[in-house]
């Protein structure tokens, strides 16, 4: 390499941007790339604290920009007003000058400096003292990447300084001033292959380096202190699913002297969940479908964790994704322990008032037939949950604008196969609910002022299930539906009628949107929270006139402020068909999926 020309200068500021302004611009790239000679991890030192890695980028970033979900966006009118905001134009001034700097333009520039493999580690240097970085990127050229440098620093005025480290050419980059408490500390940077690596801290670069150089002198690889070869590591990587663009990597132990000690039971817990966290993974997809997947994974094969043992998962149970309607608006379905979440509030309630727990633990008892709520009753609930809104078939200003149901699995244990009458279980629960719905009735026509039309309990029974609800109770109609393996409560009396009968063609399980992202993202997950962003677009279309009122009465009256917002959001809504989240909890690790996405698949 050949020497460079020292002049004082202040654009060395400018080169400590550059990684971090580059990592910003990868999304600009959209060609192919030199194909990298090994994983950058194995030229990270294992104490780093987290380690971020992209790969492929070119492939899946031209994949994303080309898919349906980028396209619809960019044809918002959120977007658009970004597109003229001024953000934007300071964006594209930076951008000119680093062209003009570097005189070349900046997308191939990219292309060139990031190759296939981008990776960044940052190591912990205790408490008193800010991490340290490291940048490694594997390059298209490295001899042409060398002379850009090289013209660079000329232009810019900054001192380059070359030593050696096991044989090694490193450069050291600085701005020197003739006041040495004004001059800037040096970027270390060195190639290896093609690999270009980047630090303000010469013993990191030197640590990559031996590590790049060891094994090629006979020393096995395996046995080299790398991040590739941390157990943890490589356990992170084996859960996560292989095709991400991009993935960060944190490692709790290299961060516990920060920890401070607990100081009340929240604390404490939160401390718990760190000392038994062996190490975070989260991994970016960017298809049609923009998601994102994190996995907790824990130091032990067995972690006792109460939230562990509430939001249990089974693999032998069917999810409930049937009995959902696509037209559902928002769905919240999972697995749920009610026995055990039961128990842990009473025992909370019953330390903290134990004379009132006595006198509703045996009201209960009568209300439920002799049964004990919580070692029988509670013991036949779940472990399904679900609950979902629907758009109501008739909005007024008093009342949400939706419907809303609640439902849970039955397992009673008295109940043989084929049986036909109630079980004591069914009974009790049936007690229950007559109870509060008979209170409510009383309290709303005992303190009503208009009694011209009291509301009414009425009951339909039919062979798939039984139904009783309020009538006349203003804008809602409560109601609860139970056979022998469900158990509904709801809004409205016809949710409990369509749950009941609900073809599986017409349930959310066969929308093709939810069909794809449930076999890519969470065939295991249990946990789920679903918001189905095209049914909402469809409710927001056919009642815009209401909702534009209603929004401006929340805008103090103003109907274009209201019209505004209601533009806003459905402008904004255009662009995917779908959100959702899901989590799937194990004993030896928590995985959980955030994604959003549009509905026609990325060409």
């Amino acid at each position: 390499m050949k020497p460079f020309t020292q002049a004082n200068c202040s654009h060395l500021p400018l080169l400590r941007f550059m990684p971090a302004a580059i990592l910003s611009l990868l999304c600009c790239l959209s060609a192919g790339t030199a194909i990298a000679a090994r994983p950058l991890s194995q030229l990270v030192d294992q104490k780093a604290g987290l380690y971020l890695e992209a790969t492929q980028l070119d492939q899946h970033l031209q994949q994303f920009l080309q898919s349906q979900l980028v396209t619809r966006f960019r044809q918002t009118d959120v977007f658009q007003n970004w597109l003229r905001s001024k953000d934007v134009h300071n964006l594209k001034q930076g951008l000119e000058q680093l062209e003009t700097l570097t005189q070349r333009p900046l997308i191939p520039l990219l292309r060139d400096l990031f190759g296939e493999s981008v990776g960044l580690a940052i190591f912990n240097n205790g408490p008193e003292q800010n991490p340290s970085v490291i940048l490694l990127t594997d390059v298209k050229d490295p001899q042409a990447t060398r002379s850009l440098f090289e013209d660079w620093f000329q232009k810019t005025g900054v001192t380059v300084t070359k030593t050696e480290y096991l044989q090694t050419a490193c450069f050291t980059a600085s701005q020197q001033s003739s006041n040495p408490e004004k001059s800037s500390p040096g970027i270390h940077y060195c190639f290896l292959d093609q690999t270009l690596i980047v630090s303000e801290s010469e013993s990191l670069l030197h640590s990559s380096v031996a590590l790049h150089v060891k094994p090629q002198r006979g020393e096995p690889l395996a046995e080299q202190p790398c991040l590739y070869n941390l157990k943890m590591y490589q356990r992170a990587r084996a859960v996560l699913a292989a095709d991400v663009t991009g993935y960060a990597f944190l490692n709790p132990r290299a961060w516990d002297e920060h920890i401070k000690p607990p100081r009340n039971e929240v604390e404490q817990g939160i401390v718990n969940w760190w000392q038994k966290t062996g190490a975070l993974i989260a991994g970016l997809h960017l298809k049609n479908t923009l998601a994102l997947e994190t996995v907790i994974l824990f130091n032990s094969e067995v972690i006792d964790l109460p939230l562990l043992n509430i939001l249990q998962t089974s693999e032998n149970i069917p999810d409930p994704y049937t009995l959902i309607p696509q037209k559902a608006l928002a769905v919240m379905a999972g697995q749920l322990n009610v026995q055990l979440l039961t128990r842990k509030f009473v025992e909370f309630y019953a330390e903290k008032h134990p004379e009132k727990w006595k006198k509703i633990h045996a009201a209960s008892i009568g209300l439920l037939g002799g049964l004990d709520p919580i070692t029988d009753l509670a013991s036949t609930l779940g472990p399904n949950v679900l609950f979902y809104s629907v758009p109501r078939k008739q909005l007024s200003f008093d009342a949400i604008s939706f419907d809303g149901l609640i439902a849970m699995q039955l397992s009673t244990p008295d109940s043989p196969p084929q049986q036909t009458n109630k079980t004591s279980y069914q009974l009790g629960m049936e007690n229950v609910a007559n109870f509060l719905l008979n209170s409510v009735l009383v309290q709303h026509n005992t303190n009503s002022k208009q009694v011209e039309q009291p509301a009414v309990i009425k009951v339909e029974e039919h062979d798939l299930y039984h139904l009783r609800w309020i009538d006349h109770l203003g804008p809602y109609q409560p109601a609860y539906g139970i056979n022998e393996q469900q158990l509904v409560l709801a809004s409205s009396p016809d949710l409990v009628r369509e749950f009941f009968t609900l073809k599986s063609e017409n349930s959310l399980a066969a929308l093709p949107l939810f069909q794809s992202w449930k076999e890519t993202f969470f065939q295991e997950e249990k946990q789920l929270c679903f918001l189905n962003i095209s049914s909402i677009r469809s409710f927001i279309e056919q009642n815009a006139d209401f909702l534009a009122e209603q929004l401006s009465r929340q805008q103090g009256g103003d109907p274009a402020r209201g019209k505004s917002k209601l533009a806003g959001l459905k402008s904004l809504l255009e662009s995917f068909d779908g959100v959702f989240l899901a989590a799937g909890l194990q004993k030896t690790q928590v995985r959980i999926v955030i994604g959003l996405g549009s509905l026609t698949p990325a060409r």
